[in-house]
């Protein structure tokens, strides 16, 4: 056995031992194929210089990268002279477009997909074609239809799945349009951030259909949703436990909360203290960051924390596409400040949904669902007919 196949085969031993991979043919596809082919080569990123270096497959630090749990950044914006420039040992700048996601994260929703015999999928975001590979071990190459938007990415995906012998049908689209040529599929999976499920994924998707996506709220909320597709046209169900962060669209900018920062400088805007910590917000492990991605108007945000060099506390900036900015920062006191601008108080918003999280019990994300019905999004809590009941907000446009 060569030191890959030992990395392999320790990175598979370590999803099981967790319980990230349960089901045992999803469990086989993941010893089987390798994540390697799909990931040769990465970024990673010099956080003091705000720029990133290429990882080759020549790299000694290389496999312990791609045979490890954690998601590898393959492309930065959309263009891949940068990985030439990388390649060559320049630092390059930029902003990350494409990746191999978490594996983890990856075998949550191709479990959750419930993937069955003689299935038709469609997967919404080809990528490094990893994910596709997986599928077409679980359910046959002749059933598996991938598509993304970029056509370098499914250029380069298809080279690597014909590689190891796999011919699923890869296409050049615009994933909110779904593939009406390939449909109807039994289900749907995307593997990219979108604000709400389009139309046509529904129409697309028959009867008692599944569909595994991604809510993108800006940086906050990480939600993943699993619905049903009914006779009368509405898709339903749950939020998965799991946190999930996906790249957006390329459409939705991302940038809001490093703009503003740079825009507020010498803009004082209204200071007062508060008694919530930044980490609610930030923290993905906090049990109330994905509430207010739920229901905060504006549809979730941006976060930029940095330290400023003349000594000040450490400040974490958030950002609405609206323009309305809070900073936030903790004095050597454990003080907390806040200081706020633009058209909406941003910050009383988050103190008022952190008081009704509170008044409703805590909750967990596993807690809550979606219906979808005729374009309107309503999550509820526990039950579809719940007197707790929310429009999911549309992300607002820069």
């Amino acid at each position: 056995m060569t030191d890959i196949d030992s990395l392999q085969a320790r990175f598979v031993d370590t999803l099981a031992a967790s319980g990230d991979v349960s089901d045992p043919e999803w469990l086989t596809a993941f010893r089987e194929i390798p994540r390697g082919p799909f990931v040769p080569y990465y970024f990673t990123q010099i956080p003091e210089l705000s720029s990133w270096v290429l990882v080759e497959s020549s790299s000694p630090t290389w496999a312990e990268g791609v045979y490890s749990n954690h998601p590898l950044i393959t492309q930065l914006n959309g263009d891949d002279t940068r990985t030439e420039t990388a390649r060559r040992g320049q630092p390059v700048t930029g902003v990350s477009t494409s990746s191999s996601t978490t594996p983890s994260l990856m075998a949550s929703m191709l479990e959750a997909l419930d993937v069955q015999p003689g299935d038709d999928i469609l997967e919404i975001g080809t990528g490094t074609g990893y994910n596709t590979a997986l599928l077409c071990h679980r359910a046959g190459c002749d059933h598996v239809t991938s598509i993304d938007i970029d056509p370098s990415l499914v250029s380069t995906a298809r080279d690597r799945l014909t590689e190891l012998g796999y011919q699923p049908h890869l296409a050049v689209q615009d994933g909110t349009k779904g593939y009406a040529a390939g449909a109807p599929f039994d289900r749907i999976i995307a593997t990219v951030g979108i604000p709400g499920v389009p139309r046509e994924w529904i129409a697309q998707t028959r009867v008692g259909g599944i569909i595994v996506l991604p809510l993108d709220r800006r940086d906050c909320g990480g939600l993943l949703a699993r619905l049903t597709v009914q006779a009368d046209g509405c898709a339903q169900g749950r939020l998965l436990p799991d946190f999930g962060g996906f790249m957006p669209l390329r459409h939705l900018d991302r940038h809001d909360a490093a703009d503003r920062a740079f825009r507020a400088i010498d803009d004082g805007g209204d200071q007062r203290p508060t008694t919530l910590p930044v980490d609610i917000v930030t923290d993905e492990a906090d049990p109330f960051e994905f509430f207010t991605a739920l229901t905060l108007p504006g549809g979730g945000w941006n976060h930029l924390t940095f330290t400023p060099n003349n000594g000040n506390p450490t400040e974490t900036w958030i950002a609405q596409g609206d323009g309305s900015w809070a900073c936030h920062t903790t004095g050597t006191d454990g003080v907390h400040t806040v200081r706020r601008g633009g058209p909406v108080p941003l910050w009383d918003r988050i103190e008022t949904a952190h008081h009704h999280w509170r008044h409703i019990g805590r909750p967990t994300r596993d807690r809550f669902g979606l219906t979808v019905h005729h374009g309107r999004h309503t999550i509820w809590l526990d039950r579809p007919d719940s007197p707790h009941q929310w429009e999911l907000p549309a992300l607002s446009s820069p």
